[in-house]
């Protein structure tokens, strides 16, 4: 899958959230989480639309639970040119055992309150 190049200001730092990955383990067996990207820009960034699409297009994917980070910090690298890039799945737990994968560049997971939230 292509995510489109955005030019952005050099330097900026990013950090993107999705609580709406879903993909199949190799059993067929669903996984659901939330995955965190984080990087510096180095003049470049990717259309959230195409990125939005990348997350959804996971759901036909079998891969190992250890293995997601990976898979979407290569299509990452392949489509834009990045510093520092890190990603940081959080599975929710299945058989009572939660599972945070991380590839990449280290750092801190920030969460915050979806203020847009229609009640």
């Amino acid at each position: 899958m292509q995510l489109q190049k955005v030019d952005i200001v050099k330097n900026t730092k990013l950090q993107y959230l999705s609580h709406e990955l879903l993909f199949l383990a190799k059993s067929g067996q669903p996984y659901r989480g939330s995955v965190y990207v984080n990087f510096m820009s180095l003049g470049e960034t990717f259309n959230l639309l195409d990125f939005k699409k990348y997350i959804t297009s996971l759901r036909d994917k079998k891969l190992n639970a250890e293995d997601i980070a990976y898979e979407i910090f290569s299509t990452i690298t392949k489509n834009i040119e990045t510093q520092n890039l890190g990603i940081v799945v959080d599975l929710t737990a299945r058989g009572g055992i939660q599972q945070r994968i991380c590839y990449g560049t280290e750092f801190i997971v920030v969460q915050k309150e979806n203020i847009f939230q229609v009640r």
